[in-house]
């Protein structure tokens, strides 16, 4: 092999190397933020702020949804029970992540604080079920 052959696969190699460094960290940034967010709505609903924790709910909601996107970890069509405990606790999530901004809307912010509270515990065990 030339030099420029074995240039070019130690080049495509270590881009290779980045990219999937930098697809692992923008997943964990989107955790992140979400999980930022999501303690910032419970703080809101003990706080009395409905229309806080509406808004920061649906933050969160939206970087994990954008995450699932950039990540994708299961078929919808093979969801077993048990099987992927990740999609398990993602489900959960985003159902109490629903019901914090429902209860948020009708005017009951510490309902909607209790369930941001219940959707940041789903994030939690969603993350160490990786």
């Amino acid at each position: 092999m030339n030099k420029s052959v074995i240039d070019f696969i130690l080049l495509a190699g270590f881009a290779g190397l980045f990219g999937i460094a930098s697809v692992g960290h923008a997943q964990e940034d989107h955790e992140k933020k979400a999980e930022r967010l999501l303690k910032k709505a419970i703080e809101s609903g003990r706080e009395g702020s409905a229309t806080a924790v509406v808004r920061h709910t649906e933050a969160a909601r939206e970087q994990l949804i954008q995450q699932n996107r950039e990540h994708p970890y299961t078929h919808p069509s093979l969801h077993i029970y048990g099987e992927n405990p990740k999609a398990e606790y993602d489900d959960a999530l985003f159902e109490e992540m629903a019901l914090a901004i429902s209860e948020a809307r009708k005017g009951n912010a510490r309902a909607g604080g209790e369930a941001a509270s219940r959707a940041y515990l789903h994030l939690k065990q969603k993350e160490q079920a990786k």
